[in-house]
């Protein structure tokens, strides 16, 4: 069946010397694998440029849900960036939230909710001027609610975060998985503020290296089969 759909681009792996296989979270099939033929073509060649991580496509394909991998017939950019092509910084922010996406993201069934939340997160990583450093941290925080392990924000004065329950709490718990009072007070900030406020939440180096650590920690604690993220050491270095 030939079925149109807006696509973004989570990774891709070569298959030979003119093809690729694009694996995309498409927003009316959830996530998915396309065979991408012709790229050593004069007519293709510039195509491989297109496969940037999470650019944004418009495709057309022959969807068979019985294939592990469908067959592109055609496809587009829908938006091209500004700023992310052109900022190493910009740039491997959304090859962290690719590698976050691809590991995260297993149904193949959609979830429109989900598309616009990432679709949104790129167009501000694009535009934004402020908060640029604090916007992983955002993303990996905000992503929790739609990976299901969501928690939410407290209006305790002194607590401590258990990263086994979810859960803010006045006590430490009886485990080393918690969030002291200085890292639990951040998560709580990220939980309540949009990206546009970002640029007045103030983290040293070492502030976002301990919250990077504990959220990807927080991940693997609720959800099976996390990869390792390779972007995660340079992030530390870029914005230490």
């Amino acid at each position: 069946m030939l079925v149109k759909t807006k696509a973004i681009l989570l990774n891709h792996v070569r298959y030979s010397d003119n093809s690729l296989i694009a694996r995309f979270y498409t927003r009316d099939y959830g996530r998915m694998s396309v065979m991408v033929r012709g790229l050593s073509s004069r007519k293709g060649g510039t195509k491989f440029t297109y496969f940037q991580p999470l650019n944004i496509f418009n495709i057309e394909l022959y969807h068979n849900e019985n294939r592990e991998v469908q067959n592109l017939k055609e496809l587009s950019l829908s938006f091209i960036p500004r700023k992310i092509l052109a900022d190493v910084t910009r740039g491997s922010v959304a090859i962290f939230m690719s590698e976050i996406l691809y590991s995260v993201i297993r149904e193949e069934d959609p979830n429109r909710m989900l598309f616009d939340f990432i679709e949104s997160s790129i167009f501000t990583l694009d535009e934004m001027d402020q908060g640029l450093s604090n916007f992983h941290l955002w993303f990996l925080v905000a992503f929790t609610a739609y990976a299901g392990i969501g928690p939410s924000p407290t209006n305790l004065e002194d607590y401590y975060f258990d990263m086994l329950t979810g859960q803010f709490t006045v006590s430490p718990p009886m485990h080393p998985d918690c969030m002291e009072p200085r890292a639990a007070a951040v998560l709580n900030r990220l939980l309540r503020v949009t990206p546009a406020e970002l640029g007045a939440l103030y983290l040293t180096g070492e502030d976002r290296s301990e919250m990077l650590t504990m959220m990807l920690r927080y991940y693997t604690l609720h959800l099976t089969g996390i990869k390792q993220i390779n972007s995660l050491s340079v992030l530390k270095d870029i914005f230490r």
